[in-house]
């Protein structure tokens, strides 16, 4: 059984979390909180059963989701974070990441597949809603130096042609990496690459530990960003 935290200022949500995630047998709601402040109480509090996961509103009071999880990524590392948002810009996306935030629940994405989202965050994957995994995609990419800006890199007559640093990183994966990075860059979890590619997934997780060593990235979500940055994928 998963046990969670519930931290949002409209009640209204709080209770509609509440009654959907009830209908998952494996999946019960521990305490419900109106601000932050009262979550990181029930956290806190050693009377009060421990939970595995937290779904936090990045915008209620007291402290906000976002600062919530930062803090929560020092007092309970092990703590699997959530954040509820209506909206993802690339100032909620760097600071979720950089506080550890392991799964984006976009309200306009809907919340039917809530649990499931839960459960893969539990099992340590990074789990982007439809709306911040294709933000997350466009905005790396359009991190990429347009071509009309690069250099003329043509070589002259009687030159042998030297390979961009730039575009061939000194990184060597092996082509069943290289197909574990793709699905990594969806957000595909462990298992869902595991079915994907027809292997285990405790041979995934060693694959994406490997490409996150190769990479000199600290997550799965470094090696992503990587991957877009220097187009791997």
């Amino acid at each position: 059984m998963i046990s969670i935290g519930i931290a949002d200022d409209d009640a209204l949500v709080r209770r509609t979390l509440a009654d959907l995630l009830a209908r998952n047998e494996d999946v019960s709601v521990t305490w419900n909180a109106k601000d932050g402040q009262e979550a990181l109480g029930y956290i806190r509090s050693p009377e009060v059963p421990a939970v595995q996961a937290v779904l936090l509103d990045i915008h209620m009071p007291q402290p906000d989701g976002l600062t919530l999880a930062t803090t929560l990524q020092d007092e309970a590392p092990d703590l699997a974070v959530l954040i509820l948002t209506t909206f993802v810009n690339d100032s909620i996306i760097e600071r979720a990441m950089a506080a550890g935030v392991r799964g984006f629940v976009a309200k306009e994405d809907g919340i039917t597949s809530l649990a499931r989202t839960i459960r893969q965050v539990v099992d340590g994957n990074l789990v982007l809603s439809p709306t911040s995994s294709t933000f997350v995609t466009r905005r790396y990419q359009a991190d990429q130096p347009d071509q009309a800006d690069q250099p003329d890199t043509t070589p002259s007559p009687g030159t042998t042609p030297q390979p961009s640093s730039e575009a061939f990183p000194e990184v060597r994966l092996s082509e069943r990496e290289q197909e574990v990075l793709a699905l990594l860059v969806d957000a595909l979890s462990n298992k869902q690459i595991a079915s994907q590619l027809t292997l285990s997934e405790a041979t995934v997780k060693t694959h994406v530990s490997t490409i996150i060593a190769k990479l000199g990235v600290p997550d799965r979500v470094g090696a992503a960003v990587y991957a877009l940055r220097h187009n791997l994928v």
